[in-house]
């Protein structure tokens, strides 16, 4: 689902996610983007033809970037909670590693007009909903099984549930800040802390913790 990338237009991904991280969508600017990487538009305009062009890239890679790493880690050999606390243990951690990516996704559309005429950018809108959703049945069919085979609570709309998981885990984007100091003893701690809590919430009151 990662596509293989050039090392230019890995390159001039990782210093839009940055500049649209750090400037915001509406306010960073191609000139913005070329000059973090040092380089002339036009090596920006040789992959990407406009600014909504590339954000939607960007917005699409993060989601590649969860999907590869929580698609190897669904077992269905484990029960739905272990099932479920590995994928999001994991979700986080890759959430962490490629934090620009995910700010970006968190952030308003609105630098961009919806209705572009651009075909190249209406196309890969189209394929970030496709892939969001698909990735979003990862956790949802898990959620499903704990339910039917009694590990989770039947009560309410596993869709509801998997949304609210999904938001859990994606907390950090609104308040997490790199750390110089034992930064991967404490993205893992993280990881872990926000896993059990994700499970803890689809379990029956009287269940005890994993």
């Amino acid at each position: 689902m990662l596509e293989t990338l050039s090392t230019s237009k890995s390159e001039i991904l990782d210093a839009a996610a940055w500049c649209f991280m750090t400037q915001g969508c509406d306010s960073a600017s191609i000139d913005d983007i070329a000059g973090h990487l040092g380089s002339t538009k036009g090596r920006i305009y040789h992959h990407f033809p406009s600014k909504g062009a590339l954000l939607s890239a960007v917005q699409l890679r993060a989601a590649r970037f969860t999907y590869r790493a929580v698609a190897p880690v669904v077992d269905l050999d484990l029960s739905p909670d272990r099932c479920l606390h590995q994928m999001s243990r994991t979700h986080v951690q890759e959430v962490l590693r490629t934090l620009p990516y995910h700010k970006v996704v968190l952030q308003s559309f609105s630098a961009v007009d919806p209705k572009s005429p651009i075909a190249f950018e209406q196309d890969l809108r189209t394929q970030l909903r496709k892939e969001q959703r698909y990735y979003a049945g990862l956790f949802l069919d898990v959620i499903k099984r704990g339910q039917t085979d009694g590990c989770f609570t039947m009560g309410g709309d596993p869709r509801v549930a998997m949304a609210s998981v999904l938001t859990l885990l994606n907390a950090p984007l609104f308040w997490y800040q790199p750390r110089q100091d034992n930064s991967k003893r404490f993205d893992t701690a993280l990881a872990g802390q926000l896993a059990a809590m994700a499970v803890a919430s689809l379990k029956h009151p009287s269940d005890g913790a994993l």
